[in-house]
């Protein structure tokens, strides 16, 4: 018989195999993608990192990207209300057959500021799991959840409500099995808000949204895609759910970014019920025909006088140049293929 250390080993061996065959369930763990920073001079506004959520009520509470240290960092409020850093780890198609059930464990490497209490945790909205540590130095967050069968999602959350206290956030990481790895390729294959095109199908696939459907609001079950969509296609404002942009039937154009080969890039309107207007990415222009001159062919030595008199032109000023009957239409454009256009979300 074996050991209790080579069973520990043979345990531990099995545990990281399995393991080294998952996927990171946390989409931006690194905090690579920042998709609404707004660069003003040398100021750059992170904003909230991509497939994120955050929320702080109190007053002058911060988050943003420390690009010495590549860390996310989150600057509490001032008062004792909580602050939330989260992300649904849910959010891919047919997750109930891959989550529910299982073991999950997950880590966060960060550092505090200050003393206090900072809480990782764990919920499949029927249970909990959480691990409290004290601030003021660096911290590692190791956290595991057996999952319901009949669970309703997966977050992963950091809270604290510590006023002041500074987060300095180096990673965050989940997956199946009872071991975290950092390196594991992430559950969501490519990046969350890429527009797609497709040629052969009608119907996107189940990690895509259809952008040739008319109107579409995001709801609850599409929290990273929202964080990267905002209110730039507008809000519903009864429920707060954003807009997806509607390009059924729409041209696409490379955003002019103060090129100048758009000159009319300063006039461009919001797209739907958005807010972008002027020379942003989400603006739309109206179609117009550039200024332009047609000839006209006439005889200019028609005879309509015989006898002594000389020849005499007349031009009918009432009429008007027309384009071929066999070319019009409703509208101008190039020869085109129809494709499906669709957006990322798992």
């Amino acid at each position: 018989m074996k050991n209790t250390d080579e069973q520990r080993e043979s345990i531990s061996l099995k545990n990281y195999l399995y393991a080294l065959q998952q996927r990171n369930l946390v989409y931006n763990h690194d905090f690579r993608y920042f998709s609404n920073r707004n660069i003003n001079g040398n100021v750059t506004d992170y904003g909230i990192p991509d497939g994120w959520q955050y929320q702080d009520p109190g007053q002058n509470g911060t988050i943003g990207f420390d690009n010495t240290t590549m860390q996310c960092v989150i600057k509490k409020s001032g008062g004792n209300e909580l602050m939330e850093f989260k992300q649904a780890l849910h959010e891919f198609p047919r997750w109930e057959q891959a989550l529910r059930g299982k073991t999950v464990s997950a880590q966060i490497i960060m550092s505090a500021g200050k003393s206090g209490d900072v809480t990782v945790s764990l919920s499949d909205g029927i249970n909990t799991s959480s691990v409290t540590r004290s601030g003021n130095q660096s911290m590692t967050f190791d956290i595991q959840l057996q999952t319901d069968p009949a669970a309703t999602g997966l977050i992963l959350s950091l809270t604290t409500t510590v006023p002041y206290m500074t987060l300095n956030i180096d990673y965050a990481t989940a997956n199946l099995g009872h071991i975290p790895l950092r390196n594991l390729p992430c559950m969501v294959q490519g990046i969350i808000g890429e527009r797609k095109q497709y040629i052969a199908t009608e119907t996107p696939p189940a990690e895509e949204l259809s952008l040739c459907n008319g109107l579409k609001e995001l709801d609850g079950n599409y929290t990273r895609l929202r964080s990267v969509i905002g209110d730039k296609f507008g809000i519903n404002s009864t429920n707060g759910n954003p807009y997806l942009i509607n390009m059924g039937g729409y041209f696409s154009r490379a955003w002019d970014n103060g090129s100048g080969i758009d000159p009319d890039a300063g006039d461009r309107t919001k797209t739907g019920q958005g807010n972008r207007s002027g020379d942003h990415v989400s603006s739309s222009e109206k179609d117009i025909f550039l200024k332009h001159d047609h000839g006209l062919k006439f005889s200019l030595d028609k005879q309509i006088l015989t006898g002594d008199k000389g020849a005499a032109t007349v031009i009918n000023t009432t009429t008007t140049s027309k384009t071929n009957p066999q070319s019009e239409g409703k509208e101008t454009r190039p020869i085109n293929i129809a494709e499906l256009y669709t957006i990322k979300w798992a």
